[in-house]
C-alpha cells in the first residue's frame, strides 16, 4: 500500500527528473521550488537568495497550496532585502544546516542551497503537519541534485572571470527580449483607453574607458580586478530580472525589460555614477561610456545592436564617461537613422 511518505518521495524523484530537462536559469529556480511544494503538499514554499552583504535575503518567488497545482508567483523587484525575521536570520547563521521551527500554524523548515561552496539560496517551507524524517532526507537529496544542475548551468553559461552571462547565452536571451517587445507593442495597439500602457525594453552597451591604458600601466591582474568589480557594480545597480553580459574584453551588454522611457536614462546614469565613484584597488578612478536603444521587434537584430553601438561610440568621441540614448541623438540630428543589412552574428562580430 502506498503511503503519503512514499508518494512524496516519488514526487521528488519525478521533480528531479523534470529539472534535468530545463535549460533556462529562471525556469530552473521556479521548478525547483514548485517541485518541493507539490511533493510535500506544503502550504507555501518560498525561494530566497542571499545577497552580497551576507545579511540580506531577497525573495525570488513562491508557490502556495491554494494555487492551481502549485502556481508560481515572481517576487517584485525592489523588495526590501534586509533580514528582519528571527527565523530567517537563524537560517543564515546556521549556514549549511537545516533550520526548523514549530508554532500554532504548523511546521517551518529552511533548507540551505549551496553554490560555489557557500549558501546562496534558502528554500523556506511552510507545512501544517510534521514532515517525516525520511521525506526530509528526500528533500535534501533533491536540493543536492539542484545544486549540481546549477553548477553545470553556470559552467556553460557564465563568464568565468566576472560571473555575468557569457556571449554564448546572448542569442537565446535576445530572442526572449524581442518576444517581450513584440507582446508590449501588440498590447499597446489593442489597449483600451483605461488600460495601462506597456513599458518598452532596452538594449545597452557598456565600455570601460581607457581600459588598454589600465592594463598597460598596472598590468592584467589589476585589469581583471577592474572587470570583476565593475561586474559587481552592475549587479548592484540593475534589477535581478535584468540580463547582464560580458562579451569579452572591456565590453558589457545590458538588457532591460518593462522600463518607462522617462526613467531608463536615470537607470544607466545611476550605474555610470556607481562606477565613477567606486574605489578600484591601485587603479583608483575608473569610468565607463554607455549607449542604449529601445528594442523594436520589427527591426532586424543587427540594427538594434548597431543603434546601441552608435550611441556608445558617439559618447566615446564626445568626452567619454557619459550615457547616450540612440533615439535622443537621432532626434537632435547627431546620428542618422539607417537600416542594417548584415546578419545578427555578423553585426555582433563587428561590434564586439
Amino acid at each position: 500500500m502506498r503511503t503519503r511518505t512514499g508518494d512524496s518521495l516519488l514526487a521528488l524523484l519525478k521533480a528531479a527528473q523534470h529539472l534535468t530537462s530545463l535549460h533556462v536559469r529562471e525556469t530552473l529556480l521556479r521548478a525547483f521550488c514548485v517541485g518541493v511544494q507539490r511533493a510535500l503538499r506544503a502550504e507555501r514554499c518560498e525561494l530566497r537568495v542571499l545577497g552580497l552583504g551576507r545579511r540580506q535575503l531577497k525573495s525570488i518567488g513562491w508557490c502556495n497550496k491554494a494555487g492551481v497545482g502549485g502556481d508560481w508567483d515572481d517576487a517584485a523587484d525592489g523588495l526590501d532585502g534586509q533580514v528582519q525575521e528571527g527565523f530567517l536570520a537563524q537560517a543564515i547563521d546556521n549556514g549549511a544546516n537545516l533550520t526548523r521551527a514549530h508554532d500554532s500554524d504548523g511546521w517551518r523548515m529552511a533548507f540551505p542551497v549551496l553554490h560555489a561552496g557557500r549558501v546562496r539560496w534558502i528554500l523556506d517551507v511552510h507545512a501544517t503537519t510534521a514532515i517525516a524524517a525520511v521525506t526530509v532526507d528526500g528533500v535534501r537529496a533533491y536540493v543536492h541534485c539542484f545544486e549540481r544542475l546549477m553548477a553545470h548551468w553556470d559552467y556553460a553559461n557564465l563568464d568565468t572571470l566576472t560571473g555575468l552571462l557569457n556571449r554564448k547565452t546572448f542569442d537565446e536571451q535576445f530572442d526572449q527580449l524581442i518576444a517581450v517587445a513584440e507582446r508590449a507593442r501588440r498590447q499597446d495597439g489593442e489597449r483600451r483607453e483605461d488600460s495601462v500602457l506597456p513599458s518598452p525594453a532596452w538594449l545597452g552597451i557598456v565600455d570601460i574607458d581607457h581600459f588598454k591604458h589600465i592594463n598597460d600601466t598596472w598590468g592584467h591582474l589589476f585589469g581583471d580586478e577592474v572587470l570583476i568589480r565593475l561586474a559587481d557594480c552592475m549587479r548592484s545597480a540593475f534589477r535581478s530580472s535584468d540580463k547582464l553580459f560580458r562579451f569579452g574584453g572591456e565590453e558589457f551588454v545590458v538588457m532591460l525589460r518593462n522600463v518607462p522611457a522617462e526613467t531608463v536614462t536615470s537607470i544607466f546614469e545611476r550605474f555610470r555614477i556607481a562606477v565613477e565613484t567606486h574605489d578600484f584597488p591601485q587603479v583608483g578612478t575608473v569610468t565607463c561610456s554607455i549607449g542604449f536603444a529601445q528594442v523594436d521587434d520589427r527591426l532586424p537584430p543587427a540594427e538594434l545592436l548597431g543603434r546601441a553601438d552608435s550611441a556608445l561610440y558617439y559618447g566615446k568621441e564626445h568626452g567619454r564617461n557619459c550615457v547616450w540614448a540612440y533615439e535622443d541623438l537621432v532626434a537632435a540630428g547627431e546620428l542618422v537613422c539607417t537600416t542594417a543589412t548584415s546578419s545578427a552574428q555578423q553585426d555582433a562580430d563587428e561590434y564586439f
